[in-house]
């Protein structure tokens, strides 16, 4: 009865995640999402109808929920790089890596699915019984190479966010980072009960099921933050180099290349722009908005991110995240020597400078100045 509850309730959870993505979004990312709850949706009815030994019900489940690890793979991969890549750039290297699954669904699910309810390929089903589990575990081996892949796209992602953002808690997938140890966890529980039933008799009852359980929770975490993540598609979809209209990369008279090699900012342009980036920053202290982001400076001066970018990394050897808090910390070291503001305690002042949390202000003004916020205001009381 629990089985069944938590059975139940998976599939349940899955159909209205899909139900909301399908009316509310035609976002790219979000129609993967569809698929990771589709794969979902089926694998738990697929446990739901071994219980009961329901065998048509089986059958569809087994044909479309067997081999999820050569289709759950990819995605997990090709969703973390829709958050900032287009669709015309992924899909054609999706249906690519999806090649695998697509093969074990002709060969495999298909047949296998005909063997469950009728006598057609009933052969063929006993034969895949007794490989079952060596195919299982070349599946997960599969699954785990697109996670490390995944691994590898947050780390370029993490190294990027302070070119983008001023606050590093923006764009945080922390989430998803325990997600992915998650599958990892799961693909280790199910390979390892793999290797179990090769070696010993399989169990009265399917040990399958405890994977199910686990996949109830992470498919819930993923959905939820999954969905209410499209803010993070915006801002990272700052993070694609490739920008349109850029037909060569050849300098024209004036034009100051930087080492990327793909510059189209002639001197007086920098050093106009440098001017107007110094007014913003310290005439209008636009750097009080805790929510600042490249592209609302860009948008501000008149240019583009890949501009601004440029300015920033190349011509004044710096980057968006240090020049912000840097104006911020400068802010608050200016507030401390007012005797105005020494009333005030150190998380006003820097809510004020545009920091968004105690946590942050404490470590970058450590980042910047080698000390925590109160010792600095004690050794400048102090002289």
């Amino acid at each position: 009865m629990f089985v069944d509850f938590i059975l139940i309730g998976g599939m349940i959870t899955m159909a209205s995640m899909i139900l909301f993505l399908i009316k509310s979004t035609k976002d790219f990312s979000k129609k993967i999402l569809i698929g990771f709850f589709l794969s979902g949706f089926f694998f738990f009815l697929y446990y739901y109808a071994f219980n009961h030994n329901a065998k048509i019900l089986g059958s569809v489940a087994f044909l479309f929920g067997n081999g999820v690890g050569f289709y759950l793979g990819p995605f997990t991969y090709f969703y973390l790089r829709s958050l900032y890549e287009p669709k015309n750039e992924i899909v054609l290297k999706l249906m690519v890596a999806l090649i695998p699954f697509f093969l074990h669904w002709i060969l495999v699910n298909v047949p296998v699915a005909l063997s469950i309810p009728t006598e057609l390929f009933r052969t063929y089903g006993k034969g895949y019984a007794v490989v079952a589990d060596y195919i299982n575990l070349g599946e997960n081996l599969f699954f785990l190479s697109f996670l490390y892949f995944s691994f590898r796209v947050m780390r370029v992602m993490k190294q990027k966010r302070h070119q983008f953002f001023s606050e590093t808690k923006r764009g945080n997938l922390i989430w998803y980072r325990i997600l992915l140890i998650g599958l990892i966890v799961i693909i280790f529980l199910d390979s390892l009960f793999s290797v179990y039933e090769l070696i010993y008799p399989p169990l009265s009852w399917n040990i399958g099921t405890i994977i199910a359980f686990l996949f109830v929770i992470l498919y819930s975490l993923f959905g939820y933050r999954g969905i209410f993540q499209s803010h993070l598609k915006l801002d990272f979809a700052e993070l694609n180099p490739r920008e349109k209209n850029i037909h060569n990369n050849h300098p024209k008279k004036g034009e100051v290349l930087h080492p990327g090699g793909s510059s189209a900012m002639t001197s007086s342009e920098v050093l106009k722009y440098t001017q107007d980036l110094s007014v913003l920053m310290e005439k209008n202290k636009i750097f009080k908005n805790e929510s600042l982001r490249l592209n609302d400076l860009a948008d501000q001066l008149g240019i583009t991110t890949k501009k601004l970018s440029e300015l920033l990394n190349h011509h004044m050897n710096t980057s968006f995240y240090n020049l912000v808090n840097d104006y911020r910390v400068a802010e608050v070291k200016t507030k401390l020597q007012s005797k105005e503001n020494s009333r005030y305690n150190l998380v006003g002042l820097a809510f004020d400078s545009g920091f968004q949390s105690k946590a942050s202000f404490n470590r970058v003004f450590k980042e910047k100045t080698g000390m925590s916020p109160g010792m600095y205001r004690k050794k400048f009381l102090s002289t």
